[in-house]
């Protein structure tokens, strides 16, 4: 069936048997391949009222409100669940996943720990502990991590994608490549591969493979604010600046927690070369809601300190940046600009990219 003949199909069960919790999270599943969340969502309280003492039922609601970005009510969901059920992993590694959508990884590390600790085959944890160990630029732990969920998964495009982003990290260009291409091999409707293989494509300036592979993952996924973020570094890199806070503007209506655009955003309203672009209030506006957002690292701080510059505020532009400059992991990969953008703001001078 399509999912929308099987939405019918489970429709006419549930008039039929309404006491019948099966037909509720089968319905749901249709309604998740149509990604109408709420009405899944609506599902599972059917289920959860008439068997509330399902894990199951708990959790899978919980990865609707996930999904929908109410990640408060995604983490009660899971706690729920681990009450019902203390010997699940599923739920402590979901909480994982939640933990790196709002980008706090030290939680994250912890939860996906925790599911490790249960269950020491689950390679989904190990591929969700190397993505928040590769944000901490923890690249040795992250590459064991991931290395050790292909081992145990040798198939899943999750475990692929894991060692694949982690051997990008580290310049390991040829070995990322493969191991994202078959991630995709395995699973040609991966959109997260497609995003993770234009990484490597954009490292090589290869941009027209970079754009086709960050339009298949929009199209697979509508609203992946992350891919639209990275294609606005498409666009910044073929010189249009434009295009490129058009489809930041497009990533932040998509998902306004999603840090990296607000950062990304600000970075270019501090720093462009066109002054008709330019805006150092928004910049620092940007750059302090990528701030809140727990996107507190090298980066960020370098933006903030970009665009207190364009805003004409160098002291606090100098305050920011020596944040930058003491990020030791950060200095190690971002090289001597970020120095000698400290010793610009100290002479009163903003940068430009």
């Amino acid at each position: 069936m399509t999912p929308r003949e099987a939405v019918a199909f489970y429709s006419e069960q549930i008039a039929a048997q309404p006491q019948t919790t099966t037909y509720y999270s089968r319905r749901a599943k249709a309604y998740e391949l149509l990604s109408d969340w709420d009405s899944a969502i609506k599902d599972y309280d059917e289920a959860i009222e008439l068997s509330p003492q399902q894990s199951a039922y708990w959790n899978n609601r919980a990865n609707y409100y996930s999904r929908k970005r109410e990640y408060e009510k995604a983490l009660a969901g899971y706690d729920e669940a681990l009450k019902l059920s203390p010997p699940s992993y599923i739920p402590r590694g979901n909480r994982g996943n939640t933990y790196i959508n709002l980008r706090d990884w030290d939680k994250a590390i912890e939860a996906y720990d925790d599911a490790i600790k249960v269950n020491p085959g689950y390679a989904r944890a190990y591929a969700g502990r190397s993505a928040a160990w590769r944000e901490k630029r923890e690249y040795d732990k992250a590459l064991a991590d991931a290395e050790r969920g292909v081992e145990l998964e040798p198939t899943s495009p999750h475990t692929l994608l894991a060692r694949g982003l982690t051997r990008a990290a580290v310049k390991q260009d040829d070995v990322a490549l493969a191991d994202l291409n078959d991630a995709l091999r395995f699973d040609p409707l991966f959109a997260a591969g497609y995003h993770g293989r234009s990484g490597v494509y954009l490292a090589r300036k290869d941009y027209q493979q970079a754009s086709r592979d960050l339009d298949t993952a929009m199209r697979l996924s509508p609203k992946y604010a992350a891919a639209m973020a990275r294609r606005a570094e498409v666009w910044v890199a073929c010189g249009n600046p434009r295009r490129a806070l058009a489809d930041l503007d497009e990533a932040i209506a998509a998902d306004a927690r999603y840090a990296p655009a607000h950062r990304q955003k600000a970075w270019l309203l501090a720093t462009l070369r066109d002054e008709s672009l330019r805006d150092g209030k928004a910049a620092v506006e940007s750059a302090r809601l990528a701030l809140e957002l727990k996107d507190a690292a090298g980066p960020t701080w370098e933006a903030l300190a970009a665009a207190h510059a364009e805003a004409g505020e160098f002291a606090q532009a100098v305050i920011w940046q020596k944040k930058a400059v003491a990020d030791s992991k950060y200095m190690s990969e971002a090289g001597d600009g970020v120095r000698s953008r400290l010793e610009q703001y100290e002479a009163g001078k903003p940068y430009r990219e």
